[in-house]
């Protein structure tokens, strides 16, 4: 993958964290007017929401997943053109999709024109409506509800 120029992202709010490849990938999605950047997070938030997982403790699992999300609000992000991230620009976007998934977690699918969209998972349901408003809010022309 060819590298990203490097620039300072102004940022609306950030969302998650947020899961991707069965839980092994965690992200936090930064919410810029003309963007949404993915930034990948530690693998030691995987381990703690598994080890929680594996003592059947959906509640421990959740807790891991809630303290840990980053700042929310304004800000910038300085990129440095790390090719792990992903940047996906409003202009190559059909769609930013909240879907319901019954009996799973909820994700937010993000879709480029001719392409399979991109599936962030959140970990913690209880993000779901505050995903869904800021979403609607910040990309009123490519937000997409399904199964509320």
């Amino acid at each position: 993958m060819e590298p990203q120029p490097q620039r300072a992202w102004q940022l609306v709010d950030t969302l998650g964290p947020v899961f991707s490849h069965s839980g092994l990938k965690n992200w936090d999605l930064c919410l810029a007017r003309d963007a949404v950047i993915a930034c990948p997070r530690s693998l030691w938030l995987t381990v703690k929401a598994g080890l929680w997982a594996g003592l059947g403790s959906r509640g421990g699992m959740r807790h891991a997943w809630a303290n840990s999300a980053n700042p929310t609000g304004e800000r910038v992000l300085q990129d440095d053109g790390d090719a792990s991230w992903h940047r996906y620009s409003l202009q190559e976007l059909t769609s930013i999709t909240i879907a319901r998934c019954p009996g799973g977690v909820n994700e937010i699918r993000i879709t480029r024109e001719g392409t399979k969209p991109h599936i962030y998972a959140l970990g913690d349901r209880s993000q779901t409506n505050r995903c869904r408003a800021v979403l609607k809010e910040l990309y009123p022309q490519l937000y997409r509800a399904e199964n509320f």
